[in-house]
């Protein structure tokens, strides 16, 4: 059986403990809105807030999906180069700087009544941003399934937004999306192949360098509901991956290498590196597939909805 929908159900009730009036404020008055626990602690959130600040791009990714557009939001331009999902940023939304160091001026002039960030940002900075407004911190690399911890972020957004409805229709289409994908591959015969999914950069140090996703990132769930089977069997990772030389891929058994890389990072194509790559069974196969070079491998459901769909691109030839 599928364990989401009973750890969706554990993290919400977790994140959401009570309607209004349930929790008291920093101030000493009873909350008018809703109280939230998250990574952080407790945070009384004003009823349906309407100017959100967002300092992750997977936050602001999910107010997109419901429809909502932030005021405000950090490395817009960063966003706009990397997140490619069918929901698009107006012009008026403001850049609050980057996510590591967002400007508080900035988010201050912009009179928030909601700031969604995650722990990795806000750890030296939580203070500051909740003198400014509410702020709610998501933990999306505290252990666990992370693909329940991307829908479970979803829903509690959403549900702080009033937005449930469309909350539940975006992820009725991405599950849709999985059944079509997982149909698609059992009818090709592709049903339980195995697969490694890699990032391959040249590291600072001038190192070339893989990330291979492990079982507990959202990108090999997403695969594993279609079918696959992750060859990658490295412990769970915090962030969802573990990091690599180039020497592992003589390591690798597996059907399927889907890659992402750079066209001006070329790693596979260096000629200290081509004839190890040339001599790979799933590359002499024909079974080593590049993805966009663009292609995001972290995000909310439209990320996992175009991940998806870019996968079965590849593996199907097309």
């Amino acid at each position: 059986m599928n364990r989401l929908p009973s750890l969706l159900a554990a993290l919400l009730s977790a994140a959401l403990t009570g309607a209004a009036g349930a929790q008291t404020t920093q101030t000493g008055l009873p909350c008018a809105g809703t109280t939230v626990t998250h990574a952080m602690g407790q945070t009384c959130v004003p009823k349906l807030p309407r100017r959100v600040v967002t300092l992750e791009w997977t936050h602001t990714e999910n107010l997109l999906a419901l429809g909502v557009q932030p005021v405000g939001a950090a490395d817009l331009s960063g966003y706009a180069q990397w997140v490619r999902v069918p929901a698009a940023l107006n012009a008026s939304v403001q850049d609050v700087g980057t996510r590591q160091q967002p400007s508080l001026e900035r988010i201050r002039a912009l009179k928030p009544d909601l700031i969604i960030t995650t722990r990795l940002r806000a750890t030296q900075n939580y203070a500051g941003l909740s003198a400014i407004a509410p702020t709610i911190v998501f933990d999306p690399y505290a252990g666990g399934s992370q693909l329940a911890e991307m829908r479970a972020t979803f829903q509690t957004t959403a549900r702080l937004l009033g937005r449930e409805r469309t909350a539940q229709q975006v992820l009725s289409n991405l599950d849709a999306r999985l059944d079509r994908v997982r149909q698609d591959l059992k009818r090709g015969g592709r049903a339980g192949q195995s697969f490694v999914f890699a990032q391959a950069y040249t590291a600072r140090g001038g190192a070339p360098t893989l990330r291979l996703f492990t079982g507990n990132s959202m990108l090999s769930e997403l695969l594993t509901r279609v079918g696959l089977v992750n060859a990658w069997k490295a412990p769970a990772q915090p962030y969802g991956f573990s990091e690599v030389s180039l020497e592992a891929l003589a390591g690798l058994n597996t059907t399927h290498f889907l890659y992402v890389a750079q066209q001006e990072d070329d790693v596979f194509g260096a000629p200290s590196v081509r004839p190890l790559w040339q001599a790979l069974p799933f590359v002499k196969a024909g079974r080593a597939h590049a993805l966009n070079e663009r292609t995001w491998t972290f995000g909310g459901p439209l990320s996992a909805l175009t991940l998806t769909g870019e996968i079965s691109r590849a593996l199907s030839g097309r």
